[in-house]
């Protein structure tokens, strides 16, 4: 599948120029530190205690501990060996009444060359998922709910390289928090209404294409996710929402939400309607096609219910294993074409970047889309390509251009049809009045920071991914005391369901 507070947030509430602070990125919030002066808390007690049986002292061993694991689900993959033979297909079936998600991801960088320092780190996160079929328990048709919590220690990867889109998509504080709890009402077909805590990436700007990665911003557009004064509803900080979609047809969707427009607030509780500072408005259109409309004859596909974002509406009738956004809840579909086109916008105006210019609008506009380029001919993966353009307002953002892209392809490998190869590009641009009152403040500040990621996921047995990942960052942060940075990193993920 898809991390305590009281440090400080990326925005400042007034927008006086602040000497160049040395940044690091919690999942999508930029945070600051001085002096170089971070504390790397602690793993679970879980990951300490093997730490400890296996001799290993402190969490820079995590690479060792991860290492050890690949090699143990290399040994069981090769007595089990994947599915073989192209996609098989089963009858659907109905979601269970309750369904239960464990999954756990620990993350290992080293900055190679460049960046803040050479230090390695570990970080990890844990996800508990809770998903009830109202219908089969209470009567209650079409309705579901679902509680998530989660769990994240060990220290800040983008504090050791200082870029801003986030080297770890699950660098985040430590803490447990609930992260989603949510009622989720189905009304015929064709719409859904949905209200509670609630993470707005789980369903807007999403690129299934692109939910392999491990940079922050292949999994929501860095000039939204940085957007108002401490960011919208997502990964982190969740907070209070309501979400309404409509399925015109099988393949036209509309998407409208209202959230809290800074769930993050530091003395603001996250999960109360009177601490709310203003909304923020999210609308997104589209088109998609499912994978499983793109295959010919003998290849037959039973038509598909609308999958739910608890992982269980969706019927399991694709006997190849599906993969999750780790650290998010929700599965990635497999998609053979989809286009979207998104707005957003705060009720709430912020003071400019320019202090004789009036608080301004903080509002963007993006465009995604991915598309199949070629499928294995025993239907067992394929190559897609991806691309996003995202703009935001200049006045009170600091970013004001997003170009994202890359390419995907599962079942690279003859006899691994679950294993995942990409390769994606990541350009994030200042905004103009964030530049000039940085260089008239005495800091200058370049202009964009560009980052290339190569990754490999490998599917080891049937609960275990490990995923080695290089990463090279042009200008972290956009510091021009920084160089470029290249960082090697290793990723393991287990995950369980039940039933």
């Amino acid at each position: 599948m898809s991390l305590a507070r009281g440090r400080p947030h990326r925005r400042h509430t007034s927008r006086v120029p602040v000497a160049p602070l040395r940044p690091f990125y919690h999942g999508k919030r930029l945070l600051f530190m001085k002096n170089g002066a971070f504390s790397s808390t602690p793993l679970p007690v879980g990951t300490m205690a093997l730490f400890g049986a296996m001799g290993l002292r402190s969490s820079k061993h995590l690479p060792c501990l991860l290492l050890t694991a690949a090699l143990v689900g290399i040994g069981a993959e090769a007595l089990s060996g994947q599915q073989r033979g192209g996609l098989r297909w089963e009858a659907p079936t109905q979601p269970p009444p309750a369904h239960v998600e464990l999954g756990y991801a620990a993350d290992a960088f080293l900055p190679a060359q460049g960046g803040w320092s050479g230090n390695s780190i570990a970080l990890d996160n844990l996800d508990l998922l809770l998903h009830l079929n109202l219908g089969a328990l209470l009567g209650l048709r079409g309705t579901s709910l679902r509680l998530h919590v989660q769990s994240n220690r060990g220290g800040s990867v983008s504090s050791e390289v200082g870029d801003l889109q986030g080297i770890s998509n699950i660098e985040a504080p430590a803490e447990w928090r609930l992260y989603e709890a949510w009622i989720e009402q189905q009304i015929g077909p064709r719409l859904s209404i949905l209200a509670g805590v609630y993470d707005i990436n789980s369903e807007f700007d999403v690129i299934p294409a692109a939910g392999d990665f491990l940079n922050g911003s292949f999994g929501f557009g860095p000039e939204y996710a940085l957007s108002g004064d401490v960011g919208p509803s997502t990964y982190p900080a969740t907070s209070l929402a309501a979400r309404i979609k409509v399925r015109l047809t099988p393949s036209l969707y509309g998407l409208f939400g209202v959230s809290d427009g800074a769930p993050d607030r530091p003395g603001a509780s996250r999960f109360s309607l009177d601490d709310w500072a203003g909304a923020l408005l999210s609308f997104e259109a589209g088109y998609t096609r499912l994978l499983s409309a793109f295959f010919p004859a003998p290849h037959v596909v039973p038509q598909r219910p609308e999958p739910r974002r608890g992982g269980r509406g969706m019927d399991r009738g694709l006997h190849r294993r599906q993969r999750g956004r780790i650290g998010r809840g929700s599965l990635i579909e497999e998609m053979s074409t989809k286009v979207a086109i998104g707005a957003w916008a705060y009720t709430e105006r912020f003071q400019a970047w320019t202090p004789d210019q009036p608080a301004g609008r903080s509002w963007g506009l993006y465009v995604l889309g991915e598309q199949l380029l070629h499928l294995n001919r025993d239907g067992a993966g394929g190559l897609s390509g991806f691309a996003r353009v995202g703009t935001a307002s200049d006045a009170v953002n600091q970013l004001d251009l997003f170009l994202g892209g890359g390419l995907t392809y599962r079942g690279a490998l003859p006899g691994r049809p679950d294993d995942v190869a990409g390769l994606g590009m990541a350009h994030a641009r200042n905004g103009s009045p964030f530049r000039r009152a940085q260089r008239e403040a005495g800091f200058p500040r370049k202009g964009a920071e560009t980052v290339l990621e190569l990754t490999y996921r490998a599917q080891l047995g049937r609960f275990f991914v490990v995923q080695p990942d290089l990463q090279w960052v042009v200008n972290p942060g956009m510091d021009p005391g920084v160089a470029n940075a290249l960082v090697f990193g290793l990723r393991g993920y287990l995950h369980v369901e039940f039933p």
